[in-house]
């Protein structure tokens, strides 16, 4: 073929692709608001149903790939962003508790699980161990901010999510990653977090960068090129990019208060463009024929959906007691926690990406968060209402 009909070709397949993918995103608000769904939910159904599991007019095309990773990477940054170190710090003892014990029973259970089924058993361990900020959030807003309960489940939600991150950079790069390397990387990190702090409590300094930085959006082009270069600095040091744009997050997560705006620029942008393009080519990398065909693809997903609701259910029961919750508060914030989303998914294009799993694997993790996000929090909420019925009611 003549070398520029080549290229046009390309460019006519490309541009079609793309344009597919961008009404996909655009078309996710609009679609969640109908439907009450999640939209990053809906990202994910939109990419199932233009992927080989339905229509198949989405490819695994490098353009797209490259700006999935992107967004892949923006998200660990939003994830680190909305870490809240002042919530964990204020319910320290019961945060650490209830945290401790949902990230460690489903971690054991999952464990076993993967024994049972032949599968990875660290990174499935690692996996369902995993909880979802974003989910857990519209039911602390319908709880309050400020309530005991609330700020229980966001404190641990967010810390399960910490603890997530560091478990899944260990399991995927414990081969690569050595002792002097991950100090490396926490050093430049500490590092950053102590420039940003003389930076804060220097008022005068402070305002003259914000004031130098507000033209052109410096501040923005600033903020993107130090997320990069963190995950390029944990690339060097031998673990994922996304561990480093995560701990560019938490830095930068520090500066709330101060640069709000900056902050909701860089959310806005994530969430309205790159974000949503990882979401919907995760959907179209999922094929859901093999799967739910076999009896023994079948059996996979009901046990994995099994285990990662009663892991968390379990391990939140388990220190209820001991943070001052009562039996139906405990149950409803395990049923809360056990949705996932962002982090497992983010584990299952990690796993995929390294070879740890299959797509077989990997299409059941994306099925795992999207039942769990639909049940979970409507689980939750029937829980707590009844319980505080009951507590209402005269005796």
């Amino acid at each position: 073929m003549n070398p520029r009909l080549k290229t046009k070709a390309m460019s006519w397949d490309f541009l079609v692709e793309m344009l597919v993918v961008l009404v996909a995103v655009a078309a996710s608000p609009i679609v969640s608001r109908l439907t009450r769904l999640p939209v990053m939910v809906v990202e994910v159904l939109l990419g199932l149903a233009l992927g080989p599991s339905l229509l198949n007019v989405i490819g695994d095309g490098p353009v797209i790939s490259l700006l999935a990773t992107i967004g892949f990477i923006y998200l660990m940054f939003l994830a680190g962003l909305e870490v809240e170190v002042a919530l964990i710090r204020r319910r320290a003892r019961a945060v650490a508790l209830m945290s401790a014990s949902s990230f460690a029973v489903p971690m054991a259970l999952g464990y076993m699980l993967a024994l049972r089924y032949g599968l990875p058993a660290e990174f499935m361990a690692v996996a369902l161990s995993t909880t979802s900020v974003g989910v857990v959030l519209p039911l602390v807003r319908e709880l309050g901010p400020e309530s005991e309960l609330g700020q229980v489940l966001l404190g641990s939600s967010v810390l399960v999510d910490v603890m997530s991150m560091f478990a899944l950079a260990y399991v995927v790069e414990e081969r690569l990653l050595g002792l002097d390397r991950l100090l490396a990387l926490l050093a430049a990190v500490a590092a950053s977090a102590w420039l940003l702090a003389y930076v804060r409590e220097r008022r005068g300094l402070s305002r003259r960068i914000s004031e130098a930085v507000k033209s052109h959006h410096l501040d923005v082009r600033l903020s993107l090129a130090v997320i990069f270069v963190f995950a390029l600095m944990a690339e060097v040091v031998g673990v994922h990019a996304i561990l480093g744009s995560f701990f560019a997050g938490l830095v930068m997560s520090g500066l709330e208060g101060e640069a709000e705006d900056l902050l909701e620029k860089l959310r806005s942008f994530g969430y309205g463009f790159f974000t949503p393009i990882f979401f919907v080519s995760v959907g179209a990398k999922t094929d859901l024929a093999p799967l739910l065909s076999s009896a023994a693809g079948l059996e996979l997903l009901a046990a994995l959906v099994t285990v990662a609701v009663a892991g968390k259910v379990v391990g939140a029961l388990a220190s209820s007691a001991l943070v001052g919750l009562s039996l139906a508060e405990g149950l409803s914030v395990g049923l809360a926690m056990s949705a996932r989303l962002s982090l497992v998914l983010a584990a299952a294009e990690l796993g995929l990406a390294v070879g740890l799993i299959g797509h077989d694997v990997f299409s059941a993790l994306v099925l795992l968060a999207l039942v769990t996000t639909l049940l979970s929090p409507s689980l939750a909420k029937l829980v707590l209402s009844r319980a505080l019925g009951r507590r209402a009611s005269p005796a």
